[in-house]
């Protein structure tokens, strides 16, 4: 069974013995069955207990309590990733001696929700993505089993963290499985500040970067740019920031609509000034026209006149016109 505590992370991590030391790649022999005393029990009748954990420092609990809360925020509107924070992880059915306790683990397509510990068989498959915090208790440990004994049960991905600096030969080291064994993660050739490198199970871009004095992992969306490492200062900062953006943008969109509202008003206005404009110019036009009719009448009238006068003046008789 396993030990609570550290002896419960190293009672996880002790079944197998094989060294592992980090060059290029790593050769992963196939899994071994179940120990002949554990499967000589039913495995119904086997019982696997949950795992106990207190960080070994201030600066490891930081890494591993930011990293989850990172992890779990960037997921948290997919119902299929488990994010899950020194959760037992068990591989042999019917093998309680055997088990796993990462730090941080992340797995795609399972449901996520509560569990007292975590039961590859049950689930289906094994984490796609590990994270260990080194500490002097454990660094050795991590590194001459721990990938070995990740590889096996089909992780993904494994990746490792040193929250002092003087642990690991760099703050952080990222090994994927590929052809029975583990690459060194491809590292991203992008902007002024380097050392990211490329989590293809995550879909995100790790980096180090000392925090207080420590060192905490920094992810990266590539598609967005945003980064952020589950900081609560840093999340109550982004917060803030997302806030005065949605106020601006509210404010940006008001100002936009009375700008538009005064526009219609304007071009209402504009419409009825000209209506009113044509309808000036339209009884301009009547009135010129009845001008000129009353002109043309004036005009026949005087002429109609002057005939008469000249026919008048005609037949006026000459003899009356006497010497």
């Amino acid at each position: 069974m396993c030990r609570s505590m550290y002896a419960t992370r190293e009672a996880c991590s002790g079944a197998f013995s094989m060294s592992f030391t980090p060059a290029t790649e790593t050769e992963v022999p196939a899994l071994t069955p179940p120990a002949a005393a554990a499967a000589a029990r039913k495995p119904e009748d086997v019982e696997y207990p949950e795992g106990n954990w207190i960080a070994q420092s201030v600066w490891h609990g930081d890494a591993v309590s930011q990293a989850t809360v990172a992890l779990k925020n960037h997921f948290s509107n997919r119902e299929d990733v488990l994010v899950a924070m020194e959760l037992v992880v068990y591989y042999e059915r019917g093998n309680d001696k055997v088990c796993l306790q990462p730090d941080v683990q992340v797995v795609f397509g399972v449901q996520r929700g509560n569990r007292s510990s975590y039961k590859v068989w049950e689930e289906g498959k094994a984490a796609d993505f590990v994270l260990e915090v080194a500490s002097p208790s454990t660094a050795d440990k991590d590194a001459q089993h721990k990938a070995q004994e990740y590889a096996r049960i089909g992780v993904r991905e494994y990746w490792r963290l040193d929250p002092t600096g003087s642990l690991l030969a760099t703050p952080l080291e990222g090994w994927e499985a590929n052809g029975g064994g583990y690459h060194p993660a491809q590292a991203v050739a992008s902007g002024a500040r380097g050392g990211w490198l490329r989590s293809r199970a995550l879909g995100l871009e790790l980096r180090s970067q000392r925090q207080d004095g420590a060192t905490v992992l920094v992810f990266r969306d590539p598609l967005t740019g945003e980064e952020f490492n589950g900081d609560l200062g840093e999340a109550e900062r982004l917060r803030r920031a997302a806030e005065e953006r949605a106020s601006a943008e509210a404010k940006l969109r008001q100002s936009a609509e009375e700008l538009a509202s005064a526009e219609a008003k304007r071009a209402s206005a504009e419409a009825k000034r000209a209506s009113v404009e044509a309808e000036r110019r339209r009884a301009a036009e009547e009135r010129a026209n009845a001008e000129a009719k009353s002109r043309r009448a004036a005009e026949e009238r005087a002429r109609a006149l002057e005939k008469q006068l000249r026919t008048l003046a005609t037949e006026s008789p000459s003899s009356e016109l006497k010497p």
